[in-house]
């Protein structure tokens, strides 16, 4: 009998990861949850720098009203933030799942994360250019 080797589909990531959903997600990984749940982040604000194409996802009080909420899964393992507004100001259109790796700024208590340019729609890097030119 000869054996085959399954071959994982999922690979566990030890760095902090972002993934933006086309159903209008950001979810985390479980390293950048152990961060949120560490520092006790619940809500957070949603970033953009249009010209270097940044995203950042700072802590929040619950109470500010530009908050979305944080849902954190089985203490720790992952979670995700509803963002579905934020992904149509931003021109976000990827077909499917992109992850995006994040650098935990602690200073400023927010990831940060550069998003691929080829994801975000004509009218955002137009949008971009025309400001460039003013």
């Amino acid at each position: 009998m000869a054996y085959e080797v399954f071959k994982r589909s999922r690979v566990r990531i030890d760095s902090p990861t972002l993934s933006l959903v086309p159903d209008g997600r950001i979810t985390i990984n479980a390293a950048a949850a152990r961060i949120f749940v560490s520092h006790g982040i619940k809500s957070v604000l949603l970033l953009w720098d249009q010209s270097s194409h940044k995203l950042a996802i700072k802590a929040a009080h619950k109470g500010d009203k530009n908050a979305y909420a944080v849902s954190i899964i089985r203490a720790g393992t992952s979670g995700s933030v509803r963002v579905k507004p934020f992904l149509s100001y931003i021109g976000w259109n990827a077909p499917k799942r992109e992850m995006i790796s994040a650098a935990w700024n602690e200073k400023e208590k927010m990831f940060e994360a550069t998003l691929p340019s080829e994801h975000l729609a004509e009218k955002a890097r137009t949008s971009r250019l025309k400001n460039a030119a003013v």
